[in-house]
């Protein structure tokens, strides 16, 4: 006997509504209370290391990126919390267009 056509659709559906769940509380969840007040991540959520090694993703790369208004290496970003090194890399790089 073959099963309705109509849950394949319905199984698909509900996976991906599970996995946009499943993701928005683990970006939540890596949120600590010093960041969460400031409404950023922590460095160790993103994975922020302070000299890069991918060629061509340094923070300074990035669009999140605010150098200062001196030029000298106390820069920040707009998601991750604390100083940031302009040669520095995470995981929430987005290249500058």
């Amino acid at each position: 006997m073959n099963q309705p056509q109509f849950k394949k659709p319905r199984r698909d559906a509900l996976q991906r509504g599970f996995a946009g769940v499943a993701g928005a509380v683990m970006f939540w969840s890596m949120r600590d209370s010093a960041g969460a007040a400031a409404g950023k991540l922590t460095k160790a959520a993103v994975g922020y290391a302070d000299a890069g090694n991918v060629a061509g993703q340094d923070c300074d790369d990035c669009v999140q990126f605010v150098a200062d208004a001196t030029g000298r290496a106390s820069a920040t970003c707009n998601i991750v919390e604390g100083t940031i090194s302009p040669h520095g890399h995470c995981i929430a790089f987005s290249p500058k267009k």
